[in-house]
């Protein structure tokens, strides 16, 4: 009979360990659950403050060229109506290139935001898009791709290859452009 209520406290020992070690894990899982949650609120946190930081920046610059006339104008100019003879002006050529400066970093900035998970798809393709229209502009101001960012170059010619681009007609009509500078130049 001893030998029974020594048994049976055994089991009782063993038995409250068993569901204090189950209770334990259930605990652990919900922390990791929640844990879980926390992370995926954080990561739209983060995509939240990104997009907010981006938009100010483009409104910022956008605000800034609104208030100068003489740059509104030739950029109208340039990238609405086509007139590319503009860009043969030195004082134009030098403006623009600092404009584009600034775009090409906002623009690598998307590609590195969206390498380390930290910009959603649309946007991303969106500036992919843009950098490669605006490559042949970059090109003939000297802004090269492949120095910056080797990178980012490779995936802009992939891009540029896949079904999921199609070319501006702005940038069909400055390609054209200065492939009749070029052979201007040669007949010379």
């Amino acid at each position: 009979m001893r030998l029974i209520l020594i048994y049976c406290r055994i089991m009782k020992t063993n038995t409250f360990i068993t569901l204090s070690t189950a209770t334990a894990n259930v605990g652990v899982l919900i922390g990791l659950i929640f844990l879980l949650f926390e992370l995926k609120q954080t990561r739209r946190i983060a995509l939240s403050e990104i997009r907010q930081e981006r938009v100010s920046g483009i409104i910022a610059q956008c605000s800034a060229n609104a208030r100068d006339v003489a740059f509104s104008e030739m950029y109208h100019r340039v990238f609405v109506d086509a007139e590319f003879s503009l860009l043969e002006n030195v004082e134009i050529k030098g403006q623009l290139l600092q404009h584009e400066f600034a775009r090409f970093y906002r623009l690598e900035d998307s590609y590195f935001q969206h390498t380390i998970g930290l910009m959603d798809y649309a946007p991303y393709r969106f500036s992919m898009e843009m950098a490669v229209n605006r490559q042949p502009l970059w090109d003939f101001l000297g802004l090269d791709t492949k120095t910056r960012n080797s990178d980012w170059a490779t995936d802009l010619n992939a891009f540029k290859s896949s079904p999921n681009y199609s070319p501006s007609d702005w940038r069909e009509k400055f390609i054209a452009w200065v492939e009749s500078k070029t052979k201007e130049t040669e007949t010379l």
